[in-house]
């Protein structure tokens, strides 16, 4: 098995610059590309032929001041049910995040401050199994209760009772990044009650 090969078993996608990381040269991916086994999904981005379009991976590629978050990162991670036709990710303050705007119409911007820009983030699959960066569910659940006015109801209640009935959950990570993000109180109301 070639190093592109694997690389496929476990992303959808591939850039320039991951290929050129795996020993491969862009000219072998433009190859690829005129002999129809890779399609070009924008420049200096490609998927096989035949692979159905992962918009996560899409959205992520090239762009390494970005996290899902708020209802994007709730889906990834399992807490809840719709699939996002709006894409939420959050960038540090100060980073210039129109080229992902004019990119991707469906995208909604969030800003935090570059100190907790990386508070909570991990690496998870989407649901075609490419990787991409969100935010873990304690980080969502302080984003979800800080904007709760503006997060639809149900997805808000969803999430909640969802993380409260996880094994996975992690009340002390929860109380700490309340803290960071000035939020404590409000979070340990929602501990007593559910």
């Amino acid at each position: 098995m070639n190093a592109l090969e694997k690389h496929f078993l476990e992303n959808n996608i591939i850039t320039n610059k991951q290929a050129e990381e795996i020993g491969i040269k862009r000219h072998i991916l433009a190859s690829l590309v005129h002999k129809g086994e890779l399609e070009r999904v924008r420049n200096g981005v490609y998927k096989k032929k035949d692979a159905i379009d992962d918009d996560f991976a899409v959205i992520s590629v090239n762009n390494e001041q970005m996290v899902f978050s708020f209802h994007t990162a709730l889906y990834l991670l399992g807490f809840s049910d719709r699939i996002p036709n709006v894409f939420h990710i959050t960038v540090p303050q100060g980073y210039n995040a129109e080229h992902i705007k004019r990119k991707f119409l469906n995208i909604k911007v969030h800003y935090v401050k570059r100190d907790c820009f990386n508070l909570g983030l991990i690496k998870t699959k989407t649901p075609l199994g490419s990787t991409v960066k969100c935010y873990n569910m304690e980080r969502c659940i302080c984003d979800i209760v800080l904007k709760r006015k503006s997060i639809d109801k149900q997805i808000f209640i969803n999430a909640l009772t969802g993380y409260f009935k996880s094994k996975e959950k992690n009340t002390r990570n929860l109380i700490k990044y309340s803290r960071i993000l000035g939020i404590e109180e409000e979070i340990r109301k929602y501990l007593e009650v559910l």
